[in-house]
């Protein structure tokens, strides 16, 4: 089982589910994780899209608001939704500022987490983590790591976020943050430390179909990373490409 977890689709900015399937059916992608896109606290396209077993859904609400966990526990409770997508650095208003990120904890969902690095390495950031011990964390984009020029005190700190069993990261966004073409081998250093430090079974795989200007075999060339990667075995395969979203995610074929 093959699974992205990190698809933006909607009825603006990205393109609605419809144009995904036929690309997600060449690549031999079997589920998904639609993740609102920045900019969109609307979630009712991903409500409809959402789908047992095959399509998982990750909402964004608007955190710098007093209504923030109430709007969390209204979207846990429709059973549409597997997580929420904010930013290491969010913060509540009032008296209690993790006060979103504990009703995305009461209510059993996914933390999909932002960058930048430096915030992940942020002491208040694992200080948090602490305070929240239950609370399920998925880091997106291996912490959006620039691969070149990446501060490597920062990813130290990131890696260390791993010594907790509820925290996960994501392989993605090399287009974007490696600084040399496909395979992107400035990232293998990252990448074969994010595997020491986290497990197989804590990494999250995405084939960036949302990348600009896609050209063709680019989505199935990035399944092909992970499986050319010499560090990996076919039990990491098995957990990168697709058993650790979903059983994070709650998507059905869970690597055992």
């Amino acid at each position: 089982m093959i699974v992205d977890s990190h698809v933006h689709v909607g009825t603006w900015k990205y393109p609605r589910l419809e144009t995904y399937l036929p690309d997600m059916a060449e690549a031999g992608v079997d589920a998904a994780v639609l993740v609102q896109f920045v900019g969109n606290t609307d979630n009712a396209y991903l409500a409809e899209r959402a789908e047992p077993g095959r399509f998982a859904a990750v909402a964004m609400v608007e955190t710098g608001t007093h209504g923030a966990p109430a709007h969390v526990a209204r979207l846990a409770a429709t059973g549409r939704f597997a997580g929420v997508r904010l930013w290491a650095a969010t913060r509540s208003p009032g008296p209690d500022p993790l006060a979103v990120w504990r009703a995305i904890d009461a209510a059993g969902l996914v933390a999909s987490v932002r960058g930048p690095l430096a915030d992940l390495a942020e002491p208040a950031f694992a200080a948090l983590l602490t305070e929240l011990p239950t609370l399920r964390v998925r880091l997106e984009h291996l912490g959006f790591t620039t691969y070149p020029d990446a501060d490597r005190a920062h990813f130290a700190r990131f890696l260390a976020l791993a010594e907790r069993p509820g925290t996960y990261t994501m392989w993605a966004g090399f287009h974007a943050n490696s600084g040399l073409p496909y395979p992107h081998p400035d990232a293998d250093p990252f990448l074969r430390d994010a595997v020491a430090a986290y497990g197989a079974r804590r990494v999250t795989w995405s084939g960036d179909w949302n990348r600009p200007d896609p050209g063709p075999g680019d989505y199935a060339a990035a399944i092909g990373h992970v499986l050319d990667r010499p560090y990996l075995d076919a039990d990491d395969h098995r957990w990168i490409l697709g058993g650790a979203a979903a059983e994070l995610f709650g998507l059905t074929g869970a690597a055992a």
